[in-house]
Parts: structure tokens; sequence; C-alpha cells
């Protein structure tokens, strides 16, 4: 039969170890909380990557200056 002061331990052993990776999971969380960036003035963050807005192209017909002269 198992010795009850072996199985205290046991037990004492393995709700230790529950509760530091509780802990270490709640310190995770905070510590992903607190580095996000700052918000804008609306209350949320940037949307989507570095990706710049497309240059528009030049829509055809709209300069009259120049034409094109085939030979």
């Amino acid at each position: 039969m198992i010795d009850m002061q072996l199985l205290s331990d046991a037990l004492l052993a393995v709700a230790v170890l529950v509760g530091a990776a509780i802990l270490f999971a709640v310190a995770m969380v905070a510590a992903a909380t607190a580095s996000k960036p700052a918000r804008g003035p609306y209350g949320q963050g940037p949307h989507g990557g570095i990706r710049r807005d497309p240059v528009p192209q030049p829509e055809p017909g709209t300069d009259d200056a120049r034409q094109l002269v085939l030979r």
C-alpha cells in the first residue's frame, strides 16, 4: 500500500507544478498585454502590414498636351 506521506508529498509536488505553470501563463499574458503598441486617436491599433497604397495610374485621355505620333 502507498504510504500516506509519500502520496501527500507527490500531490503537493503536482500542486506546486500546476501553480507554477499558471503563474508562468499569467506572466506571459501580462507581458504580451504590456508590450502592445500605442493605440491611435480612435482607440484602434494599426491594421495590416507595411504595404503602401498603390500609385494611381494615369487615366488615358486626360493629358491633351502630348500626342502619340506614329511614323
